[in-house]
């Protein structure tokens, strides 16, 4: 069957904010217009069967048609006319609406491995900067197109600006080998559940238009698309930097390790938020017991690293291996299929397991009871928890009982976060949908130990911007130095690079040591967390204030001047809030960078001397050697 699309040019008579023109043929183009900028569509794309008669209005203000019995088309404004709810129903197989990406910039969309800002520019992996058409759920972007942070939320520097409903089974594509398109897709696909008979397919999202990319990233806000956080999580962790066993043991921890990985930190003069006891500490994996051999007595380990003054959190995942001795108990609370049955599935470390059912409420609690044990039995001050994106869930997951159609997959990730909030505000975890509100913090996925755009230093920055304009402030960047799959110790000058990007984020991550490699690089890392502790109130400050404002700790350089064509593009500096400006070297060998300073009065922090510079303005070939930050502050406030 040949298919067509609905063309629509919407005329409404809301112009001061945004005339829409609808052109209705036999299909729908539709061209957002303000202030000589324009949005264009073409809605119904490739899903009309051709065999259909043309739509009829269904309504008198021409912002509905319907297609016989088979599909309506409607779009409501809201009412302060910046946006439209733009909902299909549908008999259909599918659904596209598809936006001509114009000449203008776009930001949003998920967590990947070759993370850009914005997402329309080149990558050193993808030739078109773009995104083949797979479905919207959270994942491990080593195995699947997104990692574990995403919202349906996209917007663009001519201030138009999308976000589509959760409960559309989403695909989503943008400038898909080459087409300059962003299409939003509805379709009952894996991983996305077959309703009912009869069950109607829907696709529904909102479009709006403001004067600029921030005012509609505030729009956003406003309209209350996700949940601003509750609160913030523990103060010491944005103060000083956790230091984690994985990177620099791997599986080969053990209490002789961690307690000489303790003693060395003190040794060299660090601070430290907590101790992190990473994975291979457990007898079986899921089994929430210690292996005897590797860690003799650990309640008298953690006595001894508490009275050294450390707090110790432990590396914990949602999976139970089969071969386990408790997988039988643990059995009747792990994902099911439809029959009730306890389904399989394999990750990392298993090729056999069940993966722990959150959206049971009763299987919750067992499995929160387990956590909360070694706490008790042990004495650990938090946890570090892994994994609980869609792609882990096994094949024939059924959860037709306990979330709704419109809620699954990514439903799993949400409850999955709700149950981690529990443990308290040292937790972390790699994954979010729908859980902006939980105040914990959200870790980046893996960063791999190289410099570019290979999910290395270069995706850094970009994925902190990701995280904070999809309502997750509170980021924790991945371990300084990346997690050395590729390497044993990652090369001195990307180390110490890593490290200088990393000191204005809300957190900041060891495993690989300063004393892995001199006495040079161990005075540069204390003076850096000795920096980034100095900077730490302002940091809580920023925190305190995304509970109301629902602003990101670290904003992209067009926070500050949003029609600024050159800060709309910048992916290698950030902002620290409104008043710090930070320029870290990001190419191998640089030692200088070309630093571009948004509108403003700004005070160069690096230099000695401290000149004041007037934006906007390139400093072209700013020196920075190989122990040197480029940092700026706001002289006067901003206007």
């Amino acid at each position: 069957m040949l298919f067509g699309f609905l063309q629509v040019f919407f005329i409404i008579p809301f112009c001061s904010n945004m005339c829409v023109h609808i052109y209705v043929y036999r299909f729908v183009f539709i061209t957002i217009i303000r202030t000589g900028l324009q949005l264009v569509g073409v809605l119904g794309a490739g899903s009309i069967p051709s065999d259909l008669p043309p739509p009829e209005p269904c309504d008198q203000a021409g912002l509905c048609w319907s297609f016989g019995s088979m599909a309506s088309l409607s779009l409501t404004p809201t009412l302060d006319g910046q946006c439209h709810f733009v909902e299909w129903k549908s008999q259909f197989d599918s659904l596209a609406d598809c936006f001509d990406m114009g000449q203008s910039h776009w930001y949003g969309g998920g967590e990947v491995f070759d993370q850009s800002w914005p997402i329309d520019g080149d990558t050193a992996l993808m030739g078109d900067g773009g995104r083949p058409d797979v479905p919207y759920v959270t994942g491990d972007f080593f195995h699947n197109d997104f990692a574990g942070v995403l919202e349906p939320y996209w917007i663009n520097t001519d201030g138009f600006g999308f976000y589509a409903l959760r409960e559309n089974p989403l695909f989503v594509s943008w400038n898909s080998s080459g087409d300059h398109q962003l299409c939003l897709k509805s379709r009952y696909e894996f991983p996305y559940p077959r309703p009912s008979v009869g069950q109607e397919l829907g696709l529904r999202y909102f479009v709006c238009s403001t004067s600029d990319v921030k005012s509609m990233h505030l729009l956003a806000l406003s309209k209350g698309f996700w949940s601003k956080p509750r609160d913030t999580p523990d103060q010491r962790v944005f103060e000083h930097p956790i230091w984690s066993t994985w990177a620099r043991y791997k599986t080969l921890v053990n209490q002789a390790r961690v307690l000489s990985f303790a003693e060395q930190i003190r040794q060299y003069g660090f601070n430290d938020s907590q101790l992190e006891i990473d994975d291979r500490w457990e007898s079986c994996y899921g089994e929430h017991q210690f292996d005897a051999e590797k860690f003799p007595d650990p309640a008298a380990m953690v006595n001894q690293l508490h009275s050294q003054g450390f707090r110790v959190t432990l590396w914990i995942h949602p999976f139970i291996n089969a071969e386990c001795a408790s997988f039988s108990e643990a059995s009747a609370h792990v994902v099911s299929d439809a029959n009730g049955l306890p389904a399989l599935t394999s990750w990392w470390q298993g090729n056999l397991a069940g993966y722990f059912d959150y959206t049971r409420p009763s299987s919750g609690d067992w499995w929160s009871a387990r956590i909360f044990k070694l706490k008790t039995d042990f004495g650990f001050d938090g946890f570090k928890i892994d994994a609980g994106e869609t792609n882990w869930l096994p094949s024939g997951f059924d959860f037709s009982t306990r979330l709704p159609t419109n809620a699954t997959p990514n439903g799993y990730s949400t409850a999955y976060v709700r149950t981690m909030e529990r443990f308290g505000g040292m937790t972390e975890v790699r994954t979010g949908w729908a859980a902006q509100d939980v105040p914990i913090f959200t870790r980046m996925l893996d960063k791999s130990t190289v410099w570019g755009k290979a999910n290395g230093l270069a995706t850094l920055i970009p994925t902190l911007f990701q995280f904070g304009i999809e309502g997750y402030p509170f980021v924790l960047p991945d371990m300084i130095g990346g997690n050395g799959y590729n390497t044993v110790l990652p090369e001195r000058e990307l180390f110490i690079r890593w490290m200088q990007a990393n000191v204005f984020m809300p957190t900041m991550q060891f495993s690989y040591t300063p004393w892995d490699y001199d006495l040079e690089v161990v005075d540069m890392a204390l003076k850096m967390t000795s920096l980034h502790y100095q900077y730490s109130g302002l940091i809580l400050t920023l925190a305190s204030q995304a509970m109301t404002n629902g602003y990101p700790i670290n904003r992209p350089l067009w926070w500050i001047d949003p029609t600024d064509p050159v800060a709309q593009t910048i992916d290698s500096e950030y902002l620290l809030g409104d008043d710090v400006l930070v320029a870290p070297v990001l190419q191998t060998g640089a030692v200088t960078k070309d630093i571009y300073l948004p509108k403003g009065v700004w005070r160069d922090e690096a230099d000695p001397s401290h000149p004041v510079y007037t934006g906007p303005m390139w400093l072209y070939s700013y020196s920075a050697p190989l122990d040197i930050l480029p940092y700026f502050t706001r002289v006067s406030p901003l206007q």
